[in-house]
């Protein structure tokens, strides 16, 4: 249910889930299939708390920051989850050093690729968030479940049916939080109607708005922004079978990005789902579940709607439409627990760069001005097949095995066409920089899968070591971007990772600690070139390098509780002999409360050291290393309502992530500073 005193998963309380069992080894008699495959894991849900040895289940943990503008940057909160700012809206999530569609993020099922070649709109900017029931964070390759790719991790956002026996047929709810730094609105609603035989309706509202903020020196930082959004959900579940019918809608108008040479005036996102299963008992099959999925992305960014003009107006409207659907069977054998399954995720994009000398007849795209198409109607089609099991061996070992196969096909009708205000084809571009054209469509037969081993040393000790091997293909961008400045790659290899997990974790009681150390050697990277040809953004593949340490502990005892985790993730470039662009430096947060009854207060710091392993083509310089210090408290007014507030960065400390968003429109790049001092409050309030 969509339950806003549930949704209070913020920093602070994601950084509580950080302190699961990433993969304890005994599964026992009650735990239940899904749990099983998707061992390592940080789970989020609403309504209950629960530490079990794989997830963590939260319920009333107050939101302890200011109410987050999108998905990435509540994420960023996730230990080993870091996210790129290029403005107030459209946070980047990277894991792992990897980000883009080197992760996947799933919304109950469906996949949304952004509309903005220069990614104005990740997926996780407009995603549900705020709607889902269960937030599953995979760090690296985990599954073979989730989708193609993903070989830096899974985002996975999961609704429930919603429970109406001491509730009445009707509940609803309310959010509304204020910031003094950009005076950000957010205000959600929500409601589940129980029409009767096992039928049900819900939905939900919101709105988020914000103008620019001002950094630590009192700089103001163009980052405003309005985002509204809605959604409505049809449902059944009885005599086990479940079945819903999801339509949303996001809208994000007038949102500035300082980090880039345009801003987006508008981009709107329309998602269709169908999604449901039902419970059998036919010899070793269980369950069978799917969904079918329709996701359409209209965006447009320019550079002088919202920004003063320069020498040229620009403009580029785009679409991004992805359909799919999946298949999967859950059955049970022995002491095996497997899933075996059928998915597609096909998308297609277009996008065309208008230009002139007077704003009008380029604001109404006139044909003549139509200087590039960025994405020349490129399709790229995934269909897969896959298989996992999850094995008791023992008392003390469990035994994880995936295999999956993606068939690739990409094509770009439009690759031959020569825009009106151009001489130029994109594959006149291709031509030039890579000696192909992209007349044909590609192919490609991708296979991976994982092995994992998890040991139970005792009841509250496990230690675990995975391998795996994924395969990603890359996206429109990167295969057929045509501009002459920003060429992408008709033959470009899809990435290999071959990742090494190893881990440990132990619970405690009153404390907790996990670790993880990772290697990811991957052949055929996909590397974003920009010191290769001279003025001009090509692709091509290389060998590279990634490797990590994780780590987070806890400490709780008579109302205090301390929490703390790190993250440090390495990058390099084996071919060239340098270092990748865009990792996160070692960075992580310590966080201490005290709570009796119905309040609870405390302070987190979060720091980053200084990053100078850097690729200074894609990055803006090396960055210091920077501290702040958040405070907050909360109180529980009544079993209805819950007052929160809190300050952010309370030393109004001037600093910038190390994740810039480096793009092709500025001759040069540009680091956004994080908001300075900012006060909040917010109320949650359930009927």
């Amino acid at each position: 249910m969509n339950n806003p005193k549930y949704l209070r998963l913020s920093a602070y309380a994601i950084l509580m889930s950080s302190l699961s069992s990433v993969a304890m080894a005994q599964v026992t008699e009650d735990t239940d299939a899904q749990t099983a495959i998707d061992l390592p894991q940080i789970v989020l849900e609403q309504g209950v708390e629960t530490v079990g040895a794989t997830t963590v289940i939260l319920g009333d943990q107050p939101l302890m920051s200011t109410p987050p503008a999108d998905g990435g940057e509540f994420l960023r909160g996730v230990p080993g989850v870091a996210s790129g700012r290029m403005g107030g809206h459209g946070l980047e999530v990277v894991i792992r050093g990897q980000s883009q569609n080197q992760l996947n993020i799933i919304d109950s099922g469906s996949f949304t690729y952004g509309g903005c070649p220069n990614r104005m709109d990740p997926p996780a900017a407009t995603a549900g968030i705020s709607r889902a029931d269960k937030i599953i964070v995979e760090r690296g390759y985990q599954s073979v479940t989730n989708g193609p790719g993903g070989s830096g991790g899974s985002v996975i956002l999961e609704r429930e049916t919603p429970e109406f026996e001491d509730s009445g047929p009707l509940t609803f709810g309310l959010s509304t939080g204020v910031s003094s730094n950009s005076g950000k609105i957010n205000v959600n609603g929500d409601f589940a109607l129980d029409l009767g035989r096992g039928v049900y309706l819900e939905g939900y509202a919101g709105s988020k708005t914000a103008d620019n903020y001002e950094d630590g020196d009192g700089n103001a930082v163009r980052s405003s922004y309005d985002q509204k959004s809605a959604g409505l959900t049809l449902g059944y579940e009885g005599n086990g079978v479940d079945l819903a019918l999801d339509i949303e809608r996001d809208r994000v108008e007038d949102a500035l990005f300082p980090g880039a040479g345009m801003d987006s005036p508008l981009s709107d996102t329309s998602i269709y789902r169908l999604r449901g299963g039902v419970d059998l008992d036919a010899g070793i099959l269980r369950r069978i579940e799917g969904n079918l999925f329709l996701s359409e992305v209209d965006h447009v960014m320019d550079n002088f709607t919202l920004r003063p003009a320069g020498a040229m107006f620009a403009r580029t409207p785009t679409t991004s439409d992805t359909h799919g659907g999946k298949i999967e069977a859950h059955l049970e054998f022995g002491a095996t627990k497997a899933k075996v399954g059928l998915d597609l995720v096909s998308n297609n994009r277009f996008a065309t760069l208008y230009t002139g000398m007077m704003a009008a007849p380029v604001l109404a795209e006139n044909p003549a001005l139509a200087r590039f198409l960025m994405w020349p109607d490129v399709t790229i089609r995934q269909t897969g097949l896959y298989g996992e099991t999850v094995t008791e061996l023992s008392e003390h070992m469990t035994l994880t095995l995936g295999a999956r196969y993606d068939y690739v096909k990409a094509s770009a009708g439009a690759a031959n066409t020569v825009p009106g205000g151009s001489a130029a084809s994109p594959n006149t571009f291709y031509t030039a920089q890579y000696g192909t054209t992209f007349n044909d469509a590609r192919t490609e037969h991708n296979i991976g899968g994982l092995a994992r081993l998890d040991y139970a040393l005792d009841a509250n000790t496990n230690v675990y070591i995975g391998l795996s091997r994924s395969v990603r293909t890359a996206d429109a961008t990167e295969r057929a971007m045509g501009r002459s400045n920003w060429v992408g790659n008709p033959n470009i290899a899809p990435e290999k990772h071959h990742q090494l997990d190893i881990g440990y974790e132990r619970d405690g009681g009153d404390w907790m600690f996990n670790a993880s150390v990772y290697a990811d050697r991957v052949n055929d990277y996909i590397l974003r070139d920009q010191f290769s040809v001279a003025g001009v953004t090509t692709y091509r593949n290389i060998d590279a390098l990634l490797t990590g340490v994780e780590v987070n502990g806890s400490w709780t005892r008579g109302g205090f509780t301390v929490l703390a985790d790190a993250t440090y993730t390495r990058g390099k470039n084996k071919t060239d002999n340098r270092d990748l662009a865009q990792i996160p430096p070692l960075s992580g947060s310590v966080t201490m409360s005290y709570g009796q009854d119905a309040w609870q207060a405390g302070g987190r710091v979060n720091w980053a050291m200084s990053q100078d392993k850097i690729d200074p083509a894609r990055d803006a310089g090396a960055t210091p290393g920077w501290a702040t210090l958040d405070l907050f408290g909360s109180y529980e007014m009544s079993d209805k309502t819950m007052l929160i507030a809190g300050v952010d960065n309370v030393l109004d400390k001037t600093y910038a992530n190390h994740l810039s968003r480096t793009n092709v429109f500025d001759p040069g790049m540009f680091q956004v500073n994080e908001p300075g001092r900012t006060f909040y409050i917010t109320v949650e309030m359930r009927f």
